[in-house]
């Protein structure tokens, strides 16, 4: 399949717009990637990685625990340097080896990457609406027209990628700058690849297996014999240049089919189960197997991954703790599928949700929504198991110095999305760049990433 089919049927299928008569483009091998992981709803960072334990503050609120912000004491076993997770509480199930299995996920992933994650707590979305807080935690800015940090960084660095900036859901808006392409599923990108290997239950239609009987062979020369004479034909300049433009368009290699068997080779090589446990985060698997494919294929350069679930309003724990292990494995997957295709130390994982939720429970035994929240933010490079940031006692926003990220009531400033974001473009060196300068989010005095 040529480059002219292939992007028609992109997009016919939403997941391409590219004019027709496009100059054949060469694609720089990406610098670095970024993945942003949405945990949709409206997650809880107390029962993850901003725990509260027993602290009663609320009892007029639930006549659970006295109040507290969770249902489990802080343990202090659960720890990696300055990073602190969360206990499980048995409320989550009557099934020890439910338990067993969570805390397993909790435990192992703040372990195995401890070493390279910042956990940024604290962060003020100032909303407790689902739309508004999902686009500023990954725009940096609550009005509409903001794009999301994966498609801003796509766009900074890379635009011109068949896959640029690929989604799976959650705030995913990309001001037009980039595609936005929906390609979580991989046998969807094997028929995208290669729409004439076609088969039904006589066999193969269009193309063998080994393609050594290919029956659209003809059509192909059919066709391009007749550009050939169109070319020949041609009097005026720009009907020349516009011919020569489609010929190029339909002889370029079709990139999507490099894709293939890198994606194959991450189903057959990286065990959805690897260390971990059986069917679970398996959407989530799949989503992350595709995307680490086009990041070795040189394809796309940043993604979204969604995970829903998180709003919990009634039974909390038995909800929220299951789907935050599970997002946790469905990082972890990620990771390995990044590292066996090659590209895990050139990509940044950052973490997030909607905003966080109350710090005490409701009369269904849920937590409702709430402004403060928390990201974690996974680097190529060690950090040493970093904290920036801190809520209050009963999760309140708090002032914090700007440098250490500690909290200080006098001369600090309350954490925001906007400088998350900031810190990010930096990280990523798209900071200076003019396709985000576009896009300001202000001063950003804040050395989240130092």
């Amino acid at each position: 399949m040529k480059r002219r089919n292939f992007l028609q049927m992109m997009a016919a299928t939403g997941l391409l717009a590219t004019p027709f008569a496009a100059s054949r483009v060469h694609a720089a091998s990406v610098p670095q990637f970024i993945v942003a992981v949405n945990a949709s709803g409206g997650w809880d960072p107390t029962s993850l990685c901003d725990p509260k334990g027993l602290n009663g503050l609320y009892s007029e609120n639930s006549d659970r625990y006295e109040g507290s912000t969770n249902s489990v004491a802080l343990d202090g076993s659960k720890r990696f340097n300055q990073i602190q997770w969360s206990a499980i509480p048995e409320g989550v199930s009557n099934d020890v080896e439910v338990r067993a299995r969570i805390e397993s996920q909790f435990d192992t992933f703040f372990t195995q990457y401890g070493n390279q994650l910042t956990v940024i707590n604290g962060i003020d979305t100032e909303t407790n609406n689902h739309d508004t807080g999902s686009r500023v935690v990954w725009s940096g800015n609550e009005e509409t027209g903001y794009p999301n940090i994966a498609a801003l960084y796509a766009a900074a660095v890379a635009p011109t990628l068949p896959l640029a900036f690929i989604s799976n859901g959650g705030y995913d808006f990309t001001d037009s700058l980039v595609a936005r392409a929906r390609a979580s599923n991989a046998d969807f990108i094997a028929q995208l690849a290669d729409p004439n290997l076609y088969y039904d239950q006589r066999g193969f239609i269009y193309r063998s297996a080994d393609a050594s009987v290919d029956l659209y062979d003809p059509v192909i020369a059919a066709r391009n014999a007749r550009l050939q004479r169109q070319l020949d034909n041609a009097e005026l300049l720009q009907r020349r240049q516009q011919l020569q433009a489609l010929a190029n368009i339909r002889g370029a290699d079709n990139n999507l089919a490099l894709m293939v068997p890198t994606l194959e080779s991450i189903q057959a090589n990286v065990s959805r189960d690897l260390n971990w446990n059986s069917n679970r985060a398996n959407d989530l698997k799949s989503q992350a197997e595709v995307v680490a494919a086009a990041f070795a294929s040189n394809l796309c350069a940043g993604a979204t991954l969604n995970y829903g679930g998180f709003d919990t309003h009634g039974n909390h724990d038995a909800s929220a703790y299951p789907r935050l292990g599970d997002l946790l494995e469905g990082v972890h997957f990620l990771v390995q599928a990044l590292t066996y295709a090659g590209v895990a130390d050139r990509t940044t994982i950052v973490i997030g949700s909607d905003f966080g939720r109350t710090p005490y429970y409701n009369s269904g035994n849920g937590k409702d929504h709430w402004p403060v929240t928390s990201m974690m933010v996974l680097h190529p490079q060690a950090t040493g198991g970093r904290v920036f940031g801190a809520s209050g006692p009963g999760f309140e926003a708090q002032s914090i110095n700007t440098e250490t990220g500690l909290i200080d009531s006098a001369n600090g400033q309350r954490l925001t999305p906007a400088h998350v974001n900031a810190s990010l473009r930096a990280l990523l060196g798209i900071d200076n760049s003019a396709v985000v300068q576009s896009y300001s989010l202000g001063s950003n005095p804040f050395r989240i990433f130092a």
